[in-house]
């Protein structure tokens, strides 16, 4: 077992050290400085977070208000098992089709053909997931407890008050963290009883998936206090499983509603545990080494490769081959465009564009000018992201793309064109539902999106394109957006929203829309002029 620990620490070093690279902070130097810059990198990012998630926690506030104005705890904890029950319907169904535990080919050869003990390697590989998954739950329910404070709170939170207002949130954390355990327990104790010995139960999904998705459901009719006479029996059930979450937002006492949730995330533990003797780690290593294939490309910067790597694994070699329209020109981007579209959705892309939606319908109602700000760029940094998506995809095909008889005006149009389209959609819908189910006029966002979404997709093929080079194209390698490029969008998107706002009324918007409209028509014309040095003429 010592090998065992030995190759798993040695795997969970090389992932920490690559986050805190990202800081710029290097483990293997054990010099004091660099230890005292670990130390401020802690308090640093300590105390961003909590001045960001109290940011999102005034419109939080709205939010429970609107869910339910009398009682916002109710409303906190509804949130709360609306978002662990769309997370756990969907781990529930990854677990039935892929194996929880990520091994590499390395790991299915040493580890798979060994007798070691696989309850001990469960256990061993169970911490670093779990974390990974666990922090944005953590942050979540910190932002609604956050929200609960801003709701009980009378008058103005100052500095003598900002402890109070901190253990809302240390509550809130406290109250999700046994019940996280135990879902993502229970996540991993049905991939691997799927994946046994001498069998694999593909059946599993057919009750696991139904019965988690009638669970939530009654959980949240519960949570949501629209039970009927009908669901009286299993009152007692779902008071049992929802009342650690909504105690953690309540003045109670703490061993009141953190043993439950402890016994819970206990007897979880124990049934993966229990599960694991006879877990196939072969099996395992033969599902997911290309998933951890894929993780390691993207954790180094391999961006394309691995989105090459997903798209093989999904398309497979049984599709039947394509029908493309016979369309002559520039038109026929289009179509590919829609193509790999098909060819290449996954689940994960729904999420991008629900996002921005979310965002867009809850805009009008951010309380101050920082957290609207946050949420523009959001907005901004997500087109972006999506902008260059089909762009990266196709220089990465550099021979077939430079023999193409397309300007590069035209090719960058109709390669930019329907992510920008359908983010411009998506921006203005958003508004449009927000003015509509909270009764408010259309915020004047919605005449500035089509302006700073061309700016930001501009930008990002400019930032793409420029630090392009033909040798690395040739071989398949295309630069990802940068944070110089990132930063390039948002400065562009920032112009017009400074000029809307310091000219207020229409004369002020008529001219931000136009200021947008030209600096967007300007990204353009960059990003054609460095494809055109590219050699894309």
């Amino acid at each position: 077992m010592r090998a065992i620990h030995w190759v798993r620490s040695r795997q969970e070093e090389r992932e920490l050290a690559w986050w805190l690279s990202l800081a710029a902070y290097d483990m293997r130097d054990r010099s004091l400085n660099n230890r005292i810059y670990l130390l401020y990198l802690i308090l640093f990012f300590t105390v961003w977070t909590f001045i960001t998630l109290t940011l999102f926690a005034s419109g939080g506030a709205i939010v429970l208000h609107l869910i339910n104005p009398t009682d916002p705890v109710r409303a906190a904890a509804f949130l709360e098992v609306l978002l662990m029950g769309v997370w756990s319907v969907y781990s529930f169904w990854q677990s039935c089709k892929r194996s929880p535990i990520v091994f590499s080919e390395q790991d299915g050869f040493l580890i798979g053909q060994t007798p070691v003990s696989r309850r001990q390697v469960t256990i061993r590989w169970f911490l670093m997931p779990w974390l990974k998954s666990a922090v944005p739950f953590w942050l979540a329910a910190i932002t609604l407890g956050f929200s609960v404070a801003e709701t009980n709170m009378a008058g103005a939170i100052n500095e003598s008050r900002i402890l109070e207002y901190a253990v809302y949130g240390l509550r809130a954390w406290l109250a999700i963290l046994p019940v996280h355990l135990a879902l993502y327990s229970l996540h991993w104790s049905v991939g691997i009883s799927r994946l046994q010995k001498d069998f694999e139960r593909r059946w599993l999904a057919w009750l696991v998936i139904p019965a988690s998705v009638l669970f939530f459901s009654f959980l949240l009719i519960f949570t949501f206090d629209i039970a009927g006479s009908s669901l009286v029996p299993w009152i007692n059930i779902a008071e049992a499983v929802v009342y650690p979450l909504r105690a953690g937002f309540a003045h109670s006492q703490i061993s009141d509603w953190l043993f439950p949730g402890g016994i819970f995330a206990l007897f979880a533990l124990g049934l993966m545990v229990w599960r694991s003797s006879t877990f196939s780690l072969s099996r395992a290593a033969e599902e997911t080494r290309e998933t951890e294939l894929v993780q390691s490309a993207i954790q180094y910067g391999f961006s394309s490769y691995a989105e090459q790597l997903q798209t093989q694994q999904r398309l497979g070699v049984k599709r039947a081959p394509s029908k493309l329209p016979s369309a002559a020109g520039a038109g026929i981007l289009i179509w590919k465009d829609i193509l790999q579209s098909q060819r290449s959705f996954r689940l994960s892309a729904i999420f991008v564009w629900l996002g921005m939606l979310m965002v867009t319908v809850f805009f009008s109602f951010l309380p101050d000018i920082g957290s609207r700000a946050l949420a523009v760029a959001f907005l901004i940094i997500q087109i972006e992201q999506v902008s260059v998506i089909r762009l990266r995809d196709d220089l990465s095909r550099w021979s077939l793309v430079r023999q193409l008889p397309i300007s590069p005006k035209k090719f960058l149009k109709f390669e930019l064109s329907s992510a920008y389209l359908l983010s411009v959609l998506i921006c203005v819908i958003g508004l449009v539902i927000g003015s509509i189910i909270f009764r408010t006029s259309i915020n004047g966002l919605a005449v500035l999106i089509p302006g700073i979404a061309a700016g930001a997709a501009g930008m990002a093929a400019f930032d793409v394109l420029r630090r392009s080079r033909s040798d690395l194209l040739n071989d398949g390698i295309a630069p990802t957006l940068s944070a110089g490029g990132i930063i390039l969008g948002l400065i562009i998107a920032a112009v017009p929203l400074l000029i809307d706002a310091l000219l207020p009324g229409g004369v002020g918007l008529g001219m931000a829309a136009l200021l947008s409209l030209g600096l967007g028509f300007m990204a353009f014309n960059l990003a054609a002029r460095s494809f055109r040095n590219l050699g894309g003429s």
